[in-house]
């Protein structure tokens, strides 16, 4: 059930996923009407203000602390949007990953190597660029209506100078076709280079059906504090 309402009447017996919006199709792609889970959704606009993440997320935890068997959360550390956050009787369990790219493409091992193999890349997955999150959309929703195009096309390309690569990754869970059209757009806009990459469903897998275990994930015991020293 998504983004199951406070005042309906609480089913107990679920795991509880606590993830960014962004990562919605891969998820419900996954458990294709598996109905014991509940996958609740926080807008992908708290990735521009981290600090407001911790408490958006403790009301969403303490929201289903009374009946939930499991609370895994779909987030990696995010600028430390998750910092401060208690964990309940149940406890929390974190995927160790400092950003969701990671769980985007499998593991914090394969995001390292494409990281150092391509330093200076901006990602885009599905998610993001459904919700208009990629550069171009961001210019045109949020920059063109307040400082007039000439101004943000300037600020959006500054923004972006130091940057190398426009990389496209495919879940599998859309077509390609015109998300690949913005990408490039993107990358023609910012004169910076194209590139497609494979992702895969392994960590969302193991975030909705484990195994939790350490090597992937941290779990956080009752009344413990995710602190950025993990």
């Amino acid at each position: 059930m998504i983004n199951k309402s406070q005042d309906e009447p609480k089913i107990t017996g679920k795991k509880v996923i606590i993830a960014c919006s962004i990562m919605k199709q891969e998820l419900e792609a996954l458990i294709d009407g598996d109905t014991s889970f509940e996958l609740r959704y926080l807008d992908s606009s708290l990735h521009d203000t981290p600090k407001k993440m911790p408490a958006l997320i403790q009301k969403e935890v303490d929201a289903v602390a009374s009946y939930a068997t499991q609370i895994v959360l779909g987030y990696g550390f995010c600028s430390n949007g998750i910092a401060g956050v208690k964990a309940p009787k149940q406890g929390i369990i974190v995927p160790r990953v400092h950003d969701c790219i990671a769980l985007f493409i499998g593991s914090a091992k394969a995001y390292n190597i494409e990281f150092n193999a391509n330093p200076g890349t901006y990602y885009l997955t599905p998610g993001w660029l459904e919700e208009g999150r990629d550069p171009l959309g961001y210019m045109e929703k949020d920059y063109v209506p307040k400082m007039g195009r000439k101004k943000a096309e300037m600020g959006t390309k500054l923004t972006f100078a130091q940057y190398s690569y426009i990389t496209l990754i495919d879940t599998g869970v859309k077509d390609m076709a015109p998300m690949r059209e913005i990408g490039q757009k993107n990358a023609k806009f910012l004169d910076l280079a194209y590139k497609e990459i494979d992702g895969t469903h392994e960590y969302f897998k193991k975030i909705l059906y484990g195994p939790h275990d350490k090597k992937n994930f941290i779990h956080f015991k009752e009344n413990e504090l995710i602190t950025i020293n993990y």
